[in-house]
């Protein structure tokens, strides 16, 4: 028999082997992709740009704040 063909058997025989939850959750989990970085609770877009208010009247500074550290992480992230 030639090595080709062993190598080949030895291959079915190994994948057959594997239990079909073990390659039914690899496959899962490489099909689906989490995000990295949750959104924060409330949007806190900023508005007003170029000469006056830069933040947006409805949130905290904290929440403010959350929000930039977010958008910037996800902008990072393209």
């Amino acid at each position: 028999m030639p090595l080709s063909l062993r190598a080949a058997i030895a291959v079915i025989l190994a994948v057959s082997a594997l239990p079909p939850a073990a390659l039914a959750e690899r496959g899962r989990t490489t099909a689906v992709r989490q995000p990295l970085v949750s959104p924060p609770v409330k949007d806190c877009t900023r508005i007003n740009g170029r000469i006056g208010y830069y933040a947006n009247p409805w949130c905290s500074p904290a929440e403010q704040e959350r929000w930039d550290r977010w958008e910037a992480a996800r902008v990072k992230l393209r």
